[in-house]
């Protein structure tokens, strides 16, 4: 792996320091989390003028031709100012599906418009069945001579009621539960009759909503690589997602703890400031190694999906110890602050929550240890094969 940026990288994770830091101010982000759509259109329209969003678009679909890595320094930056609005959800349930699996039809389509910041996709994936595990999944899309007819239930589907599409896994063909084969993705419009939209409560900024669709129309050309072959894109979408999501927790991990450092420093107690404790430096040196240590695996995966190589465990890998390991970070930087931790006004409160909305998220520690464990046991297997 190379650790050394380039000098295109450096300016890319310059400018995106400096924007991000700019525009999301505590005042900003309090404002954008209690409008209507849980975002800020002109600053998204900011994001995608900057090139952001078409960053690893291709020239020819109007975008800037960037590479993965590019992208995973903006994401990191968006992660430090707990950027609210569709970025990641538009960019791992569009840009990335629809790159590795649309056809020249719906990139022509839909990629331009996406790098223009004129459409947001968000994942229409989890079920009340189906969440960590998505062969559960049970909404059904039936075939008739218009295309097909789709009804079921989704959940925790973030900035639904404000996307254009919905990345949605459904059954095509009626196989037994948690089967991998006859489950297909559409390219839903959020616009179509018959999906309606709940918002879901929870302890994260960004809006979450249930989706109910009931009999919506939708033609062959919304389907997503091929019918009944949805299984190995979803695997492929949600792998670069999760690696993307762990970049950006690394950048909410990486300022709480900068406003820790930075807290301790000026807090006094019996005379002097706390920061000049052992007690304090020690807690914060233990942080800060969780940080890194998530940083430089959050990082790897994307390296290794960027060459083309496998990546479920280190993906794995990353989310686990962020899931894990990034609770004590948060959980240092607020009893380091005390109550201070907890205003409103402050930015320790918006890492927190952020950083439990992404925890569960694309999976739970548990859920990647246990693909660790997998993965280790079927390397075990292999050394006895071989020997």
């Amino acid at each position: 792996m190379e650790f050394a940026l380039n000098e295109i990288q450096e300016e890319f994770k310059s400018t995106a320091q400096k924007f991000f830091r700019e525009k999301c101010s505590i005042s900003e982000l309090r404002k954008v989390e209690t409008s209507k759509n849980g975002y800020s259109s002109s600053l998204y329209k900011e994001i995608a003028d900057l090139g952001f969003i078409g960053l690893i678009i291709p020239e020819e679909y109007g975008g800037v031709g960037g590479s993965l890595m590019d992208l995973a320094l903006v994401v990191e930056e968006a992660g430090w100012a707990a950027l609210p609005a569709p970025f990641l959800s538009t960019i791992a349930y569009g840009v990335i599906p629809l790159l590795e699996y649309g056809t020249e039809a719906q990139k022509q389509k839909l990629l331009p418009q996406i790098a223009e910041g004129k459409l947001i996709f968000t994942g229409a994936l989890s079920e009340p069945k189906a969440h960590f595990d998505l062969r559960h999944v049970s909404a059904f899309a039936a075939a008739n001579d218009q295309g097909y007819s789709l009804s079921g239930k989704k959940l925790f589907v973030p900035f639904g009621e404000s996307s254009d599409y919905l990345l949605t896994l459904v059954r095509t063909s009626k196989v037994q539960s948690a089967d991998e084969q006859g489950l297909s993705l559409f390219l839903v419009k959020n616009s179509q009759p018959g999906i309606h939209f709940k918002p879901m409560p929870s302890i994260g900024p960004d809006p979450l909503h249930e989706v109910e669709l009931q009999n919506v129309s939708l033609s062959s050309a919304e389907v997503l690589g091929e019918v009944n072959n949805g299984w190995s894109i979803t695997k492929t979408t949600l792998q670069m997602a999760a690696a993307l999501q762990c970049v950006e927790m690394t950048g909410v991990l990486r300022r709480a703890l900068e406003v820790t450092n930075d807290y301790v420093k000026e807090r006094r107690q019996f005379g002097r400031a706390i920061g000049s404790y052992q007690s304090v430096q020690h807690r914060l040196s233990d942080m800060f190694t969780v940080v890194e240590g998530g940083r430089l695996a959050a990082f790897q995966a994307i390296w290794r999906l960027e060459a083309g190589l496998p990546a479920e465990r280190e993906v794995a890998i990353a989310k686990a110890w962020l899931g894990k390991a990034g609770q004590h970070v948060l959980t240092g930087a607020h009893q380091l602050h005390g109550g201070m931790g907890i205003d409103l006004d402050y930015p320790l409160q918006f890492c927190f929550r952020r950083f439990k909305s992404q925890q569960l998220n694309l999976g739970t520690a548990s859920v990647h240890l246990k693909q660790i464990s997998q993965s280790i046991g079927k390397q075990s297997n292999e050394y006895l094969i071989r020997q």
